[in-house]
């Protein structure tokens, strides 16, 4: 059984193009608030055309969800951050800490318990192995926030994660999340494909304009991508 989503982009217009992957934006509930959800580039890579090269991108993204958080911390009230969480200018040292656990979304049987909640902790940062937590929403997994002083900007955020090959964490789709409450998460196995060069965990405008969907709720394992010389997307799964 497959244990990865597979998204392979071919370019069939005659350019070298980038493209990069995000995941649709998860549900999220904060104690009964709708917060603002922020959006991360999952995958991205540079494909000259296919025509002429032969080449394609294969981006691979794991079936199992996982909760993860990331908080950011300054030495200094000079450093500027972006909404990426990375670094812009600064006269400061700087740290960042992300943690992650495995996490299985509520089934839609009522007496199935599955490991569908975490605790998440900040001082230092970190989620609990996941455990069962009865009436959650079928789909959706918990996180409990601990009572934190929040800043003007925020340094603490929580939601869906992906590890990278490199063993590195990036937020999917995620949330600056209230002291002292719970998160609700409902992720999405869709992913979708646009023209841009945006590397893994830096955070991109949510829009699906002008994107491939790769809808993996459908069925499919692998799906290809075809970008088109007149600017289209095709798709097609198995």
């Amino acid at each position: 059984m497959a244990s990865q989503y597979s998204i392979i982009i071919k370019n069939m217009s005659a350019q070298t193009m980038s493209f990069y992957a995000f995941q649709k934006q998860a549900s999220f509930t904060n104690s009964g608030a709708a917060p603002t959800v922020l959006s991360s580039s999952l995958a991205s890579g540079t494909l000259a055309s296919n025509a002429s090269s032969g080449a394609q991108l294969d981006f691979g993204f794991d079936m199992q969800n996982y909760a993860g958080s990331k908080s950011t911390a300054t030495s200094s009230s000079q450093v500027k951050f972006n909404a990426s969480l990375s670094m812009v200018s600064a006269k400061g040292a700087v740290s960042s800490a992300a943690a992650v656990q495995p996490i299985n979304l509520t089934t839609s049987a009522p007496s199935q318990a599955v490991d569908n909640s975490s605790v998440l902790t900040t001082s230092p940062l970190g989620l609990s192995a996941a455990t069962y937590q009865p009436g959650l929403t079928a789909g959706s997994f918990g996180i409990q926030v601990p009572s934190y002083a929040p800043k003007p900007v925020p340094e603490l955020y929580c939601g869906c994660a992906a590890i990278n090959q490199d063993g590195s964490i990036t937020l999917s789709s995620f949330i600056a999340p209230l002291p002292n409450s719970q998160v609700y998460c409902s992720p999405y196995a869709t992913y979708y494909v646009r023209v841009g060069n945006y590397s893994a965990g830096q955070v991109v405008t949510y829009t699906t304009g002008q994107a491939a969907e790769c809808d993996f709720t459908l069925g499919y394992s692998v799906i290809i991508v075809q970008y088109n010389s007149d600017g289209s997307f095709t798709t097609k799964g198995s």
